[in-house]
């Protein structure tokens, strides 16, 4: 048996090489045949491609034949009204306001006189919403607002105050006992509303200038007088002093209680004196 310098005999060297050029034929040969597959697949793609555009007329023509035969297969709901929708639904209660959602009522009763009730709307972000309180004599129904007027002073005009920025650069400064606007009402009377927190003025309902009467819809719908930012620094000593939802109820009712007491008594007196 030959030996080369290697020390490897000639005929292992010659085995191993015939079998290195067979897995090299092979593997090209495998090569070849997934191009070979590749290039039909292209070409099947091309060609359905080539038959939807002759018979769209063009790409985006193509695109919605397929999307509209999708539309075909899938069957839509009608396009009903909202109302139609919403009488199905078995509710009897009512559906929460944004008001009463986001916002929490506190109330101040009488004051500066009886009935002269005050609502501040405090939303989760401090900022508070000043309106009349259900009770407030200029809510009644034996009477109509006639005029809001926002300036409570001959110096002071509440509608001229301009904010800017989330500090409020620039806002009039409120406290407990500050005038927000002065409502006159039908049978004469003119009720100066207080601000019944300390803070800073964002801004005031403009809109009760030309429509007074806006101030009996819901503070939500522009029944409201003005914008005020607390300040972080009274405001939990503010909660105090005020009248939760529940209190408020519960004193108006005590009110209510006082008033029908009281006419029973003038009653009596009258039938007693008559007799």
């Amino acid at each position: 048996m030959n030996v080369d310098s290697n020390n490897e005999p000639i005929s292992k060297r010659i085995k191993s090489s015939n079998v290195m050029d067979e897995n090299l034929f092979t593997t090209h040969e495998q090569l070849q045949s997934k191009n070979t597959l590749h290039e039909e697949s292209n070409t099947d793609k091309t060609s359905e491609y080539q038959e939807n555009m002759e018979v769209t007329g063009n790409e985006d023509e193509g695109m919605s034949l397929t999307n509209d035969e999708d539309d075909h297969l899938f069957s839509f709901p009608p396009d009903n009204d909202i109302t139609d929708m919403l009488e199905g639904v078995k509710y009897d209660g009512l559906f929460p306001t944004i008001t009463d959602r986001y916002f929490t009522a506190h109330y101040k009763l009488d004051v500066q006189s009886t009935t002269d009730d005050i609502c501040i709307l405090m939303h989760s972000n401090r900022i508070c919403m000043l309106t009349l309180a259900p009770s407030h004599a200029a809510l009644q129904s034996n009477v109509q607002i006639t005029k809001v007027d926002f300036k409570v002073s001959e110096k002071l005009d509440r509608v001229l105050n301009k904010v800017s920025g989330k500090s409020k650069h620039g806002a009039q400064p409120l406290q407990a006992n500050s005038n927000i606007c002065i409502i006159t009402c039908s049978d004469g009377k003119t009720y100066t509303i207080k601000c019944c927190i300390i803070g800073k003025l964002v801004e005031v309902n403009e809109a009760l200038l030309q429509n007074p009467k806006l101030l009996l819809e819901p503070p939500h719908k522009g029944g409201y007088l003005a914008i005020v930012l607390p300040n972080i620094k009274h405001l939990d000593k503010m909660k105090e002093s005020l009248l939760t939802q529940k209190q408020y109820d519960f004193k108006i009712l005590e009110r209510g209680n006082s008033v029908n007491q009281l006419n029973s008594n003038k009653d009596q007196i009258t039938l007693s004196i008559v007799s």
